[in-house]
């Protein structure tokens, strides 16, 4: 299934260690998964996963494709903006933790 994302660059004193994906669109529905490539191992490792009783117990984005992301604090967070999902299109800024894991 192809899937639409928004690939963060992730580094470490100026040396790239990975990338951050989050969302996407999978053909049948929009995603709020977040994956985390470590480019030193060149393994994927799911952070979190798309679920509806997760979105409902924190503070997390809506699933959605077509946003912008972009790295702050050093590679230490990630910026989410905007996207759209189900006909809707997204207006929100959310920020991912990439030490903790947390919205």
């Amino acid at each position: 299934a192809a899937a639409t994302l928004s690939p963060v660059s992730l580094s470490d004193s100026a040396h790239p260690v990975g990338l951050l994906l989050f969302g996407g669109h999978d053909d049948v529905s929009y995603l709020s998964n977040v994956w985390l490539f470590d480019a030193r191992t060149a393994a994927w490792t799911m952070l979190l996963r798309h679920s509806a009783q997760a979105a409902v117990a924190s503070v997390r984005p809506d699933a959605r494709g077509g946003h912008s992301a972009i790295t702050h604090n050093n590679s230490s967070e990630v910026v989410i903006f905007g996207g759209s999902a189900d006909d809707r299109l997204l207006n929100d800024v959310l920020s991912f933790s990439v030490r903790t894991h947390q919205w």
